[in-house]
Parts: C-alpha cells; sequence; structure tokens
C-alpha cells in the first residue's frame, strides 16, 4: 500500500519533471502546487502594460543536483523577488552570501545540461548549464546582442537539506523567455550637449509588481542616463529631484515631483517627460505637480504629448527633401517628384566624387561637402545664391564626410595601414581638430557617420578580420572631442564589405554592404537583413519611415529608388514625368544629416 509520504514524493517528482522538460523549450514556469504564472499581471492600468509573473518553487530534499539548477535558473526569472531570496534558497549559506545578481544578465538559448557522473554516496557534484548566448543585459539595463557558447559551471554539496549550489557564476541567466518576461524595453530623453535637442537611451526596465512601468521608468530618468552616454548628455531635471508618483487623472498624466527646475529648463524638461513617456501615454496629454501641488503658484503645468517633437524638430522631421546628383550638379527633390538645382555654385558644378554621396548639413544656411576622387580633399559650399565651393579638410585618405546637429563637419583620414584618424571642423571658426578615438586609432575606418542627435556615431571599420560596424558616442568639444564607448552592431568577415551606412534615426541605422544586402542594426537588436534590395545599389539615404537608394542597372543607367514599405520605385521625374532608369541619371541621394 502506498504511504502518503510515497505520494508526495511522486507529486513532487512529476512537477520537477515537467520543469525538466521545459528546459530546451525555454521554459521558466515552476509549478508550486498552485498557479505558478499569474498571467496580465497589470492588466487595466494604462500606466503599466500586463506581464506574465512567474513565481518560483522552494528546493527539494529529494532533488537531484541538475534538478537544483533548474530549479535555481527559473527562480533567477522570478518577477517581484527583488532581493532573490527564492533564488537563494538554492544556494549554500556562503555562495549565497557571495552570489552578486545584480552585475546583470546573459540571454541565453538554453540546450540540455550535462551532469558529471555520481557515485553512490557522493556529497559533491558538478553540473554544466549549456546553451547560446544571445545578449547581455547589464546593471543598468543596457541591453547588448551577443553571440557565443554559453557553458556555465555549477558545483553543489549535499546537506541535511539536500543538494544546494556552492559556487557558480555571477549575475542572472536568463532564457529570452525569462528575459521578455522579466523586462521592458523603454526609451529615456536625455538633452543633447548643451542643452540642445534629444538624445534616446534605450534600456531595458525590470518588472517590478509592486509599482507601475510608468513610475520606475521615470524613476530611471531621474537617476540620470546609462554609462554608454554619460558625459555626453545632460538633464533639465535639478540634482536630488525625486519622484512621489505617476498617476492618471481626467484622461491626463500626472507626474509628481520632489523639486522644481528653473524657468529656463521648463520646456526642456517636459520634452524629456513627454518623450519619455509617450509610448505608455498613449497620446494623453501631462501635468507636472510638485509635492501635489500645482507647478505654478496661478497655474498648472501642462504638457502636450507632443512636446517632444515641438522641442526636437529632427525627433520627426516634416517637409525635409532629399538631395541628389544630376547633371553634374546638386539638386533638391521637390512637389511631385521633380528636382531642380539648389542654389550657388553647387546647383552648377560638383567636385566630389562621382560614387561618394554628398553630406548636406541640418540648419540654416545650409552647406553641402563633397569628398573629391583622390580622396584627399572635403570642399564645402554654402546653399545661397552666392555659395562658392571651398576646400575645408585636407588629408591622406579621407572618407565620405558627416555634419552633426552642431554645424560641425566630421571625417576619418586613414594615414597607413589599418590607421586613422578623425577630424572635427566646426563652420563658425573654420579650425580642424582631431577627435581622440583610441580604439579607431589601429583600424582603417571606411565610414563615419554622426547621427542626427548629435551624439551617437556609427562607424565601420576593417580590421584583420574583416570588415564591421561600430556605434559609439561623441563626448566634448572642438579640442575636447573624444568617441568613447564603441559597440559591435554588425560583425562582418574577409569576404563581406560595408558599402554604406546612414543612420535611420536616433536608435537604428542601416548597413549595405557590397552584395547589394541592406541590413538594419542597433545597439538593441542583432542586425537583421530585414528589407530586400534589388542588385545595384550602391548607396543609401534614410530620414525615419524614408529611405531612398542609387541603383544602377545591368545598363549602366540610374536613377534614385524609394522603399514604399512593401517593393522599390523610382522617384525622381525628368521633364517629361518619367522615372525611368537613364544614362547620368539620378544618383547619390542624401537627406541632410545622418
Amino acid at each position: 500500500m502506498r504511504t502518503e509520504a510515497t505520494a508526495r514524493r511522486r507529486v513532487r517528482a512529476a512537477a520537477l519533471g515537467v520543469v525538466l522538460s521545459c528546459v530546451t523549450a525555454a521554459c521558466s514556469v515552476v509549478p508550486t502546487g498552485r498557479s505558478p504564472v499569474v498571467e496580465d499581471a497589470g492588466k487595466g492600468n494604462p500606466l503599466n502594460p500586463p506581464y506574465a509573473r512567474v513565481i518560483a518553487m522552494e528546493p527539494d530534499a529529494d532533488w537531484t543536483p541538475e534538478q537544483i539548477v533548474t530549479g535555481f535558473r527559473a527562480a533567477m526569472a522570478s518577477i517581484g523577488d527583488g532581493k532573490y531570496e527564492a533564488a537563494r534558497r538554492y544556494l549554500t549559506d556562503d555562495f549565497a552570501a557571495r552570489w552578486r545578481p545584480e552585475t546583470g544578465a546573459t540571454v541565453y538559448r538554453p540546450a540540455p545540461s550535462v551532469t558529471s557522473p555520481l557515485p553512490e554516496g557522493a556529497t559533491a557534484a558538478r553540473v554544466t548549464l549549456k546553451g547560446t548566448v544571445t545578449a547581455v543585459i547589464d546593471r543598468e539595463g543596457r541591453y547588448r546582442p551577443r553571440g557565443g557558447t554559453l557553458a556555465e559551471l555549477f558545483t553543489l554539496v549535499k546537506g541535511p537539506a539536500g543538494w544546494r549550489i556552492s559556487s557558480g557564476p555571477d549575475g542572472l541567466l536568463l532564457t529570452e523567455a525569462d528575459a521578455d518576461r522579466a523586462y521592458r524595453l523603454v526609451d529615456l530623453y536625455f538633452l543633447g550637449p548643451k542643452g540642445q535637442g534629444l538624445v534616446i537611451d534605450q534600456v531595458q526596465m525590470p518588472v517590478d509588481p509592486a509599482s507601475t512601468l510608468a513610475k520606475t521608468t521615470v524613476e530611471r530618468l531621474l537617476a540620470g542616463p546609462s554609462g554608454s552616454l554619460r558625459g555626453a548628455v545632460e538633464t533639465a531635471f535639478e540634482p536630488g529631484t525625486e519622484l512621489i508618483d505617476v498617476t492618471t487623472e481626467n484622461n491626463r498624466v500626472v507626474v509628481n515631483l520632489t523639486r522644481k527646475v528653473p524657468a529656463e529648463r521648463v520646456s526642456a524638461m517636459s520634452a524629456q517627460l513627454a518623450g519619455t513617456l509617450s509610448r505608455l501615454a498613449s497620446g494623453s496629454s501631462f501635468e507636472v505637480r510638485v509635492n501635489g501641488e500645482p507647478y505654478h503658484t496661478d497655474a498648472s503645468l501642462l504638457i502636450d504629448a507632443q512636446e517632444y517633437v515641438k522641442f526636437d524638430r529632427w525627433m520627426a522631421p516634416a517637409d525635409v527633401s532629399p538631395y541628389y546628383l544630376q547633371d553634374g550638379g546638386l539638386r533638391v527633390l521637390g512637389r511631385e517628384n521633380v528636382g531642380g538645382p539648389v542654389p550657388g555654385k553647387a546647383g552648377t558644378e560638383y567636385p566630389g566624387s562621382p560614387a561618394t554621396p554628398p553630406a548636406v548639413s541640418g540648419s540654416g544656411p545650409l552647406h553641402a561637402a563633397a569628398l573629391s576622387e583622390d580622396g584627399k580633399r572635403i570642399s564645402v559650399a554654402a546653399l545661397t545664391p552666392d555659395g562658392q565651393w571651398e576646400d575645408w579638410i585636407s588629408g591622406n585618405d579621407l572618407v565620405q564626410p558627416s555634419w552633426d546637429r552642431h554645424d560641425s563637419l566630421w571625417t576619418a583620414d586613414r594615414t597607413g595601414l589599418q590607421s586613422s584618424v578623425v577630424l572635427r571642423m566646426y563652420a563658425d571658426d573654420r579650425r580642424q581638430y582631431r577627435v581622440a578615438a583610441p580604439e579607431l586609432d589601429t583600424v582603417e575606418v571606411t565610414a563615419l557617420k554622426v547621427a542626427r542627435d548629435g551624439v551617437h556615431v556609427a562607424v565601420a571599420v576593417k580590421d584583420g578580420t574583416g570588415e564591421r560596424v561600430l556605434v559609439g558616442t561623441i563626448v566634448g568639444e572642438r579640442a575636447d572631442s573624444r568617441i568613447g564607448n564603441l559597440q559591435p552592431v554588425m560583425d562582418g568577415d574577409e569576404k563581406q564589405t560595408i558599402e554604406d551606412i546612414v543612420w535611420k534615426d536616433g536608435t537604428t541605422l542601416y548597413v549595405l554592404t557590397g552584395k547589394s544586402e541592406l541590413f538594419e542594426a542597433s545597439l538593441i537588436a542583432e542586425a537583421q537583413q530585414t528589407i530586400p534590395s534589388p542588385p545595384g545599389i550602391r548607396s543609401i539615404a534614410a530620414l525615419n519611415s524614408s529611405l531612398l537608394a542609387w541603383a544602377v542597372d545591368d545598363d549602366g543607367n540610374s536613377q534614385v529608388i524609394k522603399w514604399n514599405g512593401k517593393q522599390w520605385e523610382p522617384q525622381v521625374k525628368d521633364d517629361n514625368g518619367s522615372v525611368a532608369y537613364v544614362q547620368d541619371g539620378p544618383a547619390l541621394p542624401a537627406f541632410p544629416l545622418g
């Protein structure tokens, strides 16, 4: 006759069998005798999107070493256990005191774990957690795609309460499904240098069942930017400002702070809040209060949902026309897709390489920059009736120039085999500054593009392993300019070349390879060839949802084409209204900045 204790052991074994069968399916739901997952937690609160909550179970004295490691991994994914108390119960007292989950998380696709053979009566064991690494999330919430093999060794000892983990890696180990449940991607909006413009800091926020996503997001905004942007951006908030709460009232989002900002920074603060909460607020307007009282003694501080767009025109630029080359000059594409020459010398004469797009600045008076065919000089002309071409930068082997929003011109000079120098010249003083970029000193820079936020920069480099695309940040000005925090967003190989890179927006860029393959890349997602590209694409240009390319057919005829979301369409009409590919036709499209 089956005893009650035997029945309990079989029930526990059956429940744990579900856990182990889920390992290779990226499952982190641990049955506990009650519902282990609370679906749609937070449902009904517009400031807190629904999420699935994982509840960890206690370790059992009868579990094997592999079952203990599996339970520990599942407990690490338990949302709401801020101190990871459930996970620490799988550890010895000594390792529980030493384990540091706050160091970050490794995200992986699991594979079957490996357990070393256990002799009869063993009191020590080794289990290797297997898988493929797909990303890392650091302690500040920065998400970075990564590759590689996961092989984390856990050692266990057996005591009176059963097996416990005595050593293992610091940080969290989360399957992709765990990470999707435990984190939410948010965009934090900070100010560019001198408070100009907005810069997006994308971070992963841990889900906190005791709070709302809106509240934890604003608290994270007040804490300041992540390390990759520290020193490169500013904030309008006063030091020491704390958040009391984020609530809704009369279809308005109310942000209650402990401190005001100076009057001249109210607009910037409003833009930061509107941008940061724009996805959660779903178009709602905002009100800022201080210690529960109206912001102004005689009036409330109301913020339009689109305040961040009004503050920074490059967040959602309107009526920005693309430029292109034809008939030996620079043209601007106007209404009905009919182009005309730009004012000044640039409209009738182009001193640049016929294979390299021009760079157009973003503020008036607009300037165009062209790289000479031999790569030794960059010429600039104002797009005004009296604008003339002037040589601005000279070098040994320069890359295509790029303007930033502060009217400074960027390039890189390849001074030798796998040796490059980054240069920056300002329009106001016409002085050439060398930019400190130690990570680029020993590689060949093939392209350098500054994002429209003026802070992020993308660099294509070539070294002994092939070509790669890196994204970093710009810190400082003039003689104090430097590029740091470079992170890979696309790895190439010896057979793949990078033909062009352009910024789509402040967080995403397009990469064109020598095989006419078009990839979309960012710091938070693996580069993907999401847009089919016809053969013959030579260069690209982008501005948010607008993506243009210069394409050449088999007969050498060219045209500027546009991706409409489903297919590519010819763009530039001739005098007869035709958009056909023609000899010496429209070429090398360019949007301002990017």
